[in-house]
């Protein structure tokens, strides 16, 4: 196979081109191996676990710091809310106390001072004012232990305050305040009170009343309380309650 001239030529410029590719390899000095990087190449975990330690014991010394620092800053400013606020409640009283001792006065409105734990009032005697001095008595039960008196004609004893007109107020726990003498008791004279004015009593009934009266009209006198006995509506701790307010003279 005979080449043409151009053909010739390029085989020519080819190997011309390999000769001077291979001497200038065979020329080149030979390239010494890549020394790692340190940076990237990745270390082994033992090496790796201590650096992470220290740097997790750096960071948390710092936080431990900054916490700190954020911990003392917060209770300064909230020492000096709290003073500032005590002052503020403070003068806040105070102008509250002086406007109310001022309208107090304008008003002639006089609040008498609390009793000491000793005081004792005589229920016969003490009004509703004195009554509002004990604690845990206010103007209400006040008023009700003043008209429930005018009903009984007179306490006889404390003991009293717990009958069951006084059931919702939990007057029990006062009775070591109050002193009371039968001496102070209107007596009912049984033989020549009538029948209305035996009925009005708290510890009677209408039937009662009613009961006492025919039987007082049928023996013209009663002599005791023995003669009350006879009457089936009149039961013994109903005439127990009943006998510190009846006279038969």
């Amino acid at each position: 196979m005979v080449l043409a001239k151009e053909q010739r030529r390029a085989a020519a410029l080819l190997f011309a081109l390999a000769l001077i590719g291979w001497i200038v390899y065979a020329a080149w000095p030979s390239r010494q191996p890549l020394t790692p990087n340190p940076r990237t190449t990745k270390r082994p975990w033992s090496e790796r676990k201590d650096s992470i330690r220290r740097a997790d014991s750096l960071r948390f010394v710092q936080w431990k710091a900054e916490r700190e620092a954020r911990y003392d800053s917060f209770f300064v400013a909230d020492s000096l809310r709290h003073e500032a606020w005590k002052i503020e409640r403070q003068a806040r009283w105070d102008s509250m106390r002086i406007a109310d001792s001022l309208w107090r006065d304008s008003m002639g409105i006089y609040f008498a001072p609390r009793p000491k734990r000793d005081t004792i009032l005589d229920l016969n005697r003490c009004d509703t004012a004195e009554l509002q001095l004990i604690r845990g008595i206010g103007r209400y039960t006040a008023v009700q232990i003043v008209q429930y008196r005018d009903r009984l004609g007179g306490f006889y004893s404390p003991a009293q305050l717990t009958d069951p007109v006084f059931a919702k107020l939990h007057l029990d726990t006062l009775l070591h305040h109050f002193t009371a003498s039968s001496q102070d008791v209107r007596l009912i004279p049984v033989n020549t009170t009538s029948i209305e004015r035996l009925q009005r009593h708290p510890y009677l009934s209408h039937d009662q009343a009613k009961a006492i009266y025919h039987l007082r009209r049928k023996q013209v006198r009663i002599s005791s309380m023995d003669d009350l006995r006879s009457l089936p509506e009149l039961p013994d701790s109903t005439l127990l309650r009943l006998a510190p307010y009846l006279t038969f003279e």
